[in-house]
């Protein structure tokens, strides 16, 4: 066994997890198998949404690494293919190198094309919408502001912006657009439609993580990932209600 490799291919799989949204228990659980599975002794991995930690013993020598996790973002693709890797290593099928190489070619993955997420984003904020209620015109709206914000979200990215600056911008222009399409009475119900739109803005997984965490006795990481929930719906809320107001202020009418 090479431990240098074999504490590289660990914490890289950790790192892949975290930054695509696996839970808190999956990252470690991950991490210690894959380094017990080359004989690594006394193998320990401590992840939170900002960092990891992990380190074992072998031959007498410590070996330890600490990471930074900076992205965030969701990729279940990714999680699996790491998944596959430890499971692999566990079962002998892959030495450390294979397991290193793998770990390296599973994070360079390309995800969807830029077209299907715009697409998808589309149809998810016009669906949502159909379920709040709202009728065919209010759908088509939002589906059509929906695949806009996704765009523009690609582009914010780019910027490496705070996160929460991202949302409280995406939430006003996306309540913007909404307002235009009612006041040229393309929509019914701005209301159903602001809500199905921004609802690829709530943090669904950040909640689900978060109650995944405390379950499983991961305290910290889950108050880490709570937080990061409130604040996003804070930003929502800032950004939608700022647009709002300034309408009701300037141009007149309520907010059904």
């Amino acid at each position: 066994m090479r431990p240098e490799i074999v504490l590289k291919a660990g914490s890289l799989a950790g790192k892949i997890l975290l930054e695509n949204g696996a839970e808190t228990y999956r990252v470690e659980e991950t991490v210690t198998r894959i380094c017990e599975s080359f004989n690594a002794e006394d193998a320990n991995a401590f992840a939170t949404p900002t960092g990891l930690f992990v380190s074992f013993e072998y031959e007498e020598e410590t070996y330890v690494k600490v990471l930074r996790i900076k992205q965030n973002a969701m990729d279940l693709e990714r999680i699996h293919l790491v998944n596959d890797i430890s499971r692999k290593c566990v079962i002998k099928e892959l030495d450390e190198v294979q397991a290193l190489s793998a770990l390296r070619s599973a994070s360079m993955i390309e995800g969807y094309k830029n077209i299907w997420k715009i697409i998808s984003a589309g149809f998810a904020a016009m669906f949502f919408t159909f379920l709040f209620e709202g009728n065919l015109f209010d759908g088509i709206a939002a589906g059509l502001v929906g695949g806009v914000v996704q765009v523009i979200r690609m582009e914010l990215e780019k910027l490496k912006l705070n996160s929460i600056v991202n949302i409280i911008v995406l939430s006003a222009i996306l309540t913007i657009l909404v307002l235009l399409l009612t006041y040229i009475g393309f929509v019914d119900h701005r209301d159903i439609t602001i809500s199905g739109a921004i609802m690829l803005l709530v943090p669904g997984v950040a909640i689900t993580n978060a109650v995944r965490d405390w379950i499983s006795g991961d305290y910290m990481s889950g108050a880490t990932r709570a937080i990061e929930a409130v604040l996003i719906a804070i930003g929502l809320a800032v950004g939608a209600g700022l647009i709002l107001s300034l309408w009701m202020n300037f141009i007149g009418g309520g907010v059904l």
